[in-house]
């Protein structure tokens, strides 16, 4: 009878073969070998609980036990018990839809939401340019219904699906506002536009829900646009924004900021140890026009970054309620499967305030919105940013 070895063994002896082989390529191949034997108890007892579930269960599992099966839920565990929220591990094919859609190149209705109660699907936000903003769908709205079949707390797993799909496919799907029902067909798939433009008066209001990687590109259309119309001040709004994308908010910056000191980086990633992990620049230019930025408790990462930068290089007031608190970069590593793992490799540092993370950027003025609204002009918060830059327009 063959005898099996245990997994949590197989996994130590992999580590220690690993390490030396590593080692024996160093110039210390004493003292790095040593360290690493020294390790090697500590590896093998954190081991031992899963080398014991592994046992039970190939010993008394009634079915098959499929090793890449077992190693996706390995990875995916391992990952997730980091417990940052943030990190996490990803297919192939999970990698490939990431990177459509940090191009904004979506899949799916284009909606944020929530589960009731009832197992009703509530809408929390709509996404610009999406084909639920076209179908009409608002913020509140309850989906309560696909293609005739009411949602329930049995099937809402299998409804919930219907939301995403392939592109140019569609679904029938019935919303309830204010107590009225009204069925619509919504296709799937879209290009979302992170950028959208408006102007009250002689200010310029230009909403950032998103940095894609062609988001720069139109906020500098944007503002040429409103400088060129005689536009006096701009309201930048990033209050949805929750943008994980430091490289192209440093672009988006960058289009309004002069050159920073060189010596002190426009923003700097440290590790634990506060090793620098990455460094952001700007360039020379600049734009001149009075600047107000929204933001609010939905206001993350990437787009604190901006906000908080915009105020430290002197460019902007900030307006609205405190951020998030979101200040970790993630850095995609590569398996040799094709999976890859999306980790947090260090904190945010701005330009000159302390690292957000944990803490959040609070405004310049303090400003609540009072109630929802249908249109900028009637935006609490707006009003309030206006207000400030341009002092005589009230």
């Amino acid at each position: 009878m063959n005898k099996k070895v245990s997994l949590g063994v197989t996994i130590g002896l992999i580590c220690l073969a690993v390490a030396v082989a590593s080692a024996i390529t160093m110039s210390a191949v004493g003292l790095q070998y040593n360290s690493l034997l020294k390790g090697l108890p500590e590896k093998l007892e954190r081991y031992e609980m899963l080398d014991e579930v592994d046992n039970i269960i190939n010993n008394n599992y009634y079915g098959n036990n499929e090793a890449d099966t077992l190693e996706l839920a390995l990875a995916e565990g391992y990952v997730s018990s980091l417990g940052d929220g943030y990190s996490r591990f990803m297919t192939a094919e999970e990698y490939s839809e990431y990177l459509l859609e940090t191009k904004g190149d979506m899949s799916g209705i284009g909606i944020e939401y929530k589960k009731t109660s009832k197992s009703y699907i509530q809408i929390t936000d709509v996404h610009v340019g999406s084909p639920a903003e076209t179908a009409g769908l608002e913020e509140g709205d309850l989906i309560i219904a696909f293609d005739g079949i009411m949602l329930n707390a049995s099937n809402y797993a299998e409804m919930e699906e219907k939301l995403e799909g392939d592109k140019l496919t569609s679904v029938n799907l019935t919303y309830r506002r204010s107590g009225t029902d009204t069925t619509v067909n919504v296709v799937k798939g879209y290009e979302a536009k992170s950028v959208k433009t408006k102007t009250y008066g002689n200010v310029g209001y230009l909403e950032i829900s998103d940095f894609y990687a062609s988001t720069a590109s139109y906020v500098e259309e944007a503002m040429n646009s409103f400088i060129s119309s005689g536009i006096e001040a701009v309201v930048i709004d990033v209050r949805k924004n929750s943008a994980t994308n430091y490289d192209v908010a440093m672009e988006v910056l960058d289009i309004f900021v002069p050159m920073n000191d060189s010596s002190v980086p426009a923003a700097t990633v440290v590790d634990e140890n506060q090793n620098v992990v990455a460094q952001y620049t700007t360039t020379a230019g600049e734009i001149n026009i009075p600047v107000a930025v929204l933001i609010s408790g939905k206001t993350q990462a990437a787009a604190e970054l901006f906000a908080c930068n915009m105020r430290d290089f002197g460019k902007a007031e900030l307006v609205g309620t405190a951020t998030a608190g979101v200040g970790l970069k993630r850095d995609v590593f590569s398996l040799s499967s094709g999976n890859v793992i999306l980790l947090s490799v260090g904190i945010v540092n701005p330009y000159r305030s302390e690292s957000f993370n944990g803490s959040g950027v609070s405004p310049d003025l303090e400003a609540e919105l009072a109630e929802k609204v249908k249109n900028i002009e009637q935006d609490s918060q707006f009003l309030a940013a206006v207000g400030l830059i341009v002092p005589d327009s009230q």
